[in-house]
């Protein structure tokens, strides 16, 4: 059987590692009479690892008996199914899935999870249809307000692995959105020592003022004003001083600053508020922090790498289509998301174990090793995936994972096994 993409199957020993199918099973997520949780599942993961645009054009792949394979099928489901499987699932039944998938990524690849920084961000997926419930928001990929689904996601900062995805906010909630994620980061880690990143729209003053009555830390950002601005022209020259950021490549890496303590309205705590010029911007910009055991170089390092999420985020729509929206129902947006975050997961260790490629973007990863044609032979006792040589096919015989056979088990345990040919 010829497939387009048989590097997919690469992934396969990583999916059985990360036991992704035993928490499908254990979560019970829906299934129809013919097509059980671990085919549809791994239907929609194979999708997303492969870059599909939207699940409506399945039919280009629904003919691949290779590709079907993949998810224990003989061909991929039509896209009647995969557009309407994820409406009979429950939020609470994907968030208890995210929760132990995440759970699970942490004990089986844990150095993607040691970061210290957490970077959190909104991101709103437009929506194009006339009928819909959804409300008005800002869409930056169009430079204007419409409808659409806005998002929030967490990511380690270091790794800049996903963390935390959930759809379906409401502008009136999404200043306590940062509360649920600590509520669940503290089911993944009983505890939140981590400090928190984020920009001044984040939250409300409010909330961080109760995030620092409970020894939560965060960086972020005060909303600039008029007054702010004129009294930070005021400080004499003498006061500011001059700050050298171990940041590679910056342009403007010698700051001036001017740290305080500060009291917000309405907030019974204080905070140290850092005033940054000759940065590069006309008008200095004020970071505030609740954290007092960072220096003021590792404050300005942090937030100013904030921008790693904006990154992953301009690549879950580049190349996983974030922003092709699945349907204008939540729920359907939040199932999409979640395996979009379980398939750059798996993108982020294929990587580690490719020699010279652990820091490469999906994208390239996909064009370089994933995206070959070949052929999927069974012999009666086994699998073999036959793929011709490439210029990369070194690195790829390399990883140990794929050296030899491998057994899966929605295959009635048989075993799969990559052969190269000249």
């Amino acid at each position: 059987m010829d497939t387009p993409v048989a590097g997919v199957f690469f992934f396969l020993p990583y999916i059985i590692e990360s036991c992704i199918i035993d928490i499908v099973k254990e979560c019970v997520l829906p299934e129809s009479s013919v097509i059980d949780s671990v085919q549809a599942s791994l239907s929609m993961l194979l999708l997303k690892l492969i870059g599909n645009k939207r699940l409506s054009q399945i039919s280009q792949y629904d003919q691949e008996p290779g590709l079907g394979l993949f998810a224990g099928l003989n061909v991929l489901p039509k896209n009647a199914f995969m557009n309407t499987y994820s409406c009979l699932s429950s939020e609470s039944t994907l968030l208890a899935f995210q929760e132990k998938i995440i759970k699970q990524f942490r004990t089986v690849y844990s150095q993607f999870y040691t970061g210290k920084f957490i970077n959190l961000d909104f991101h709103s997926i437009p929506h194009y249809g006339d009928e819909s419930e959804m409300e008005k928001i800002w869409c930056g990929a169009r430079g204007k307000t419409m409808k659409g689904a806005n998002t929030v996601f967490a990511q380690d900062s270091e790794s800049n692995a996903i963390l935390y995805t959930r759809a379906d906010i409401l502008r009136k909630e999404q200043s306590q959105e940062i509360k649920k994620f600590i509520t669940y980061w503290k089911t993944i880690t009983n505890k939140v020592d981590e400090t928190l990143v984020f920009d001044c729209k984040f939250t409300t003053y409010k909330v961080l003022d109760e995030l620092t009555s409970d020894n939560i830390k965060f960086i972020t950002l005060r909303t600039r004003s008029a007054g702010l601005i004129a009294s930070s022209e005021k400080i004499p020259k003498d006061q500011w001083k001059k700050v050298q950021l171990a940041i590679p490549k910056r342009k403007y890496n010698k700051v001036s600053v001017y740290e305080s303590n500060v009291t917000l309205s309405n907030c019974e705590n204080s905070f140290r508020q850092i005033i940054v010029k000759d940065h590069g911007r006309v008008k200095p910009t004020f970071i505030i922090t609740n954290n007092s055991e960072l220096t003021l170089p590792k404050i300005l390092q942090v937030y100013a790498k904030r921008w790693h999420i904006e990154n992953k985020l301009s690549e879950l729509v580049s190349f996983f289509n974030l922003n092709a929206l699945s349907s204008p129902l939540m729920i359907r947006i939040h199932f999409d998301i979640l395996w979009t975050m379980i398939a750059d997961s798996l993108y982020h260790v294929f990587a580690n174990d490719l020699r010279r490629f652990e820091k490469e973007p999906a994208p390239t990863v996909f064009q370089k090793f994933i995206n070959m044609p070949g052929k999927v032979v069974y012999d009666g006792n086994r699998f073999v995936i036959k793929i011709r040589k490439r210029g990369h096919t070194p690195i790829l015989k390399s990883v140990e994972k794929l050296a030899g056979p491998f057994q899966v088990p929605w295959l009635n345990n048989l075993s799969v096994e990559i052969i190269w040919t000249p």
